[in-house]
């Protein structure tokens, strides 16, 4: 019997940055500062980075839990956590 994940969407209320839910683990975008530079005005990058749920529990207490996310950020999220996208 295969058991099927869930997937859960937060938002950062400080930053506005969206992070993810599966079981114990959380998806939260981490910002590249080596990535950044000069050739594109030093855009801000993040990358999605996994980390288990009771070591970022503080972390957790800005965000707000929400289905409304645009499709472009749910599908980033459901790659990250090898899910099919949706279309």
């Amino acid at each position: 019997m295969s058991r099927q994940r869930r997937i859960s969407y937060m938002v950062d209320k400080e930053t506005g940055y969206v992070y993810s839910r599966v079981a114990s683990e959380v998806a939260i975008p981490v910002i590249d500062f080596a990535g950044m530079s000069s050739k594109d005005n030093f855009a801000i990058k993040a990358n999605l980075e996994k980390f288990n749920v009771l070591d970022v529990c503080r972390s957790l207490l800005s965000t707000v839990g929400t289905r409304k996310i645009p499709i472009e950020i749910k599908n980033e999220h459901r790659k990250f956590w090898g899910m099919s996208l949706l279309k």
